[in-house]
Parts: C-alpha cells; sequence; structure tokens
C-alpha cells in the first residue's frame, strides 16, 4: 500500500535525520467527503502509472521544529517566516516522496511527481466521488502531521 511506504519513510525521516522521537502512528479519523488540514499543509501529485495526491498537513510547532533544525540556528527574518515554512514544508514532502518511490509498485518506475505546493489558506480538501482517502496521524515529541494518499480505490491500495 502507497500509504505504507510514505509511513516508513516519514518515521525514518523524523526520527533518523531530525532526531525527533515517534510517539504515535494512527489511522485518522476522516469524514467520507473531505480531509481536515492543519496549520500548514503541503501537497504533490503523482502520476503516470499512479494517479494520486500526497498530502502532509502539519502542526505549527512540528514545522517550527523542522524549520529550526533545517535553518541549523540560523538567524530568519520575520519577513521570510512564511516563505521558509512554506519551503521546509515542500522540501519535507520531498524528501519523503523521494524516499518512497522505490517501494512504490515497479519500484516507482512510469511514477512523475510535481513539485509541492504549499496550502496554508484552506481548513479541508473535499473529495471527488470516485476518490478515496487514506490518511494516519503521526504523533511526535514536537507535534503532530498527518498523512494522506488521495486517489482512486486501485491507485491507493
Amino acid at each position: 500500500m502507497i500509504l505504507d511506504s510514505l509511513i516508513l519513510q516519514t518515521k525514518l525521516f523524523l526520527q533518523e535525520d531530525m532526531g525527533m522521537e515517534i510517539k504515535d502512528i494512527t489511522s485518522s479519523n476522516l469524514s467520507e467527503d473531505k480531509l481536515e488540514l492543519k496549520d500548514y499543509t503541503s501537497m504533490i501529485g503523482v502520476g503516470g502509472k499512479l494517479n494520486i495526491m500526497v498530502v502532509i498537513s502539519y502542526d505549527k510547532e512540528i514545522l517550527q521544529k523542522l524549520v529550526e533544525l533545517f535553518m541549523d540556528g540560523e538567524e530568519i527574518d520575520p519577513s521570510e517566516a512564511d516563505e521558509i515554512k512554506d519551503s521546509v514544508a515542500g522540501e519535507t514532502i520531498n524528501t519523503i516522496m523521494g524516499l518512497s518511490l522505490p517501494t512504490f509498485p515497479n519500484r516507482g518506475k512510469g511514477v512523475t511527481i510535481t513539485p509541492p505546493i504549499a496550502i496554508n489558506d484552506a481548513s479541508n480538501l473535499i473529495k471527488q466521488k470516485s476518490a478515496k482517502i487514506v490518511s494516519v496521524e503521526v504523533e511526535t515529541n514536537y507535534g503532530n502531521l498527518s498523512i494522506s494518499a488521495i486517489g482512486t480505490a486501485d491507485s491507493i491500495k
């Protein structure tokens, strides 16, 4: 399942690269029609042999910690803070997707990914009738993030 690969690579990235403790991973409570978003959200489209959207949505606290780790103590000009948060959120989902591709069907061959997109002014995503949403909540010592895949039932299994 695509989500299993995303979960594994997210755990490895957060624990090994970012030094975060994973406290729990649980299935998210989803309504049948929409995905509730957190404070900051990044999305990547996956095309070719797969046709899904991967969404990672971050609590403020975990994204702030990721920004600190990515910036390695460098001062951030307040006028650039939002742009840097979007950049770090995008780089995080990009890294997780890159690490996950070899574990996708056919070892990721024939799969394309779009550049990450930041979505910060929406509270939820509404799915189309034929789409399915699978999602998990990752709890860390710095806050939570959710990982979701949106696509047809065949594409996200």
